[in-house]
């Protein structure tokens, strides 16, 4: 049974509280713009079961996500999730519950945009904020994620310009 893996950078986040800790940043009226964009061109996900960071952005953009696509599972927060490193990523998607076989991820870069260029021959040069990539993984199981197990379906760079 193959696996849908969606990959999605937070959207942009405010820095005007120079006081708030990087964890603790808000998505700017454009970063929300972008993730409603993004879950219009994305429709109904009603299956997809949604994983994010801890950080409030990325949080933020999984929750707009999850009510604009109409996911019927509650998202679910990873603390493993908060990474910069491709590594931790990577680690993070082998353990998810196989028994989930859509899955959406919402993270953050470096790490984002090292992971899709080592699981696809595309190479991006920057998974924007907001930046979607859909994977198949032909595998029941999560654990075997790897650049042999994967084929690229989609990816969608600037969703407020309905262009991919």
């Amino acid at each position: 049974m193959n696996k849908t893996l969606r990959l999605i950078r937070h959207a942009k986040s405010s820095w005007q509280d120079t006081q708030l800790h990087d964890i603790d940043r808000p998505l700017k009226p454009k970063g929300v713009r972008r993730t409603q964009a993004l879950a219009a061109q994305l429709g109904l996900l009603p299956q997809t079961h949604i994983f994010t960071s801890p950080a409030r952005r990325a949080h933020d953009t999984a929750h707009i996500l999850h009510a604009e696509c109409q996911v019927s599972k509650a998202v679910e927060v990873i603390p493993a999730l908060y990474t910069f490193d491709a590594t931790d990523l990577m680690d993070c998607l082998h353990l998810l519950p196989d028994e989930c076989s859509d899955v959406t991820v919402v993270g953050h870069n470096p790490a984002m945009t090292i992971l899709v260029n080592h699981l696809i021959s595309h190479q991006l040069d920057n998974l924007v904020t907001a930046g979607y990539v859909e994977l198949s993984l032909q595998s029941a199981h999560w654990h075997k994620v790897a650049a042999e197990n994967v084929t690229l379906e989609r990816f969608i760079l600037r969703p407020e310009l309905g262009t991919t």
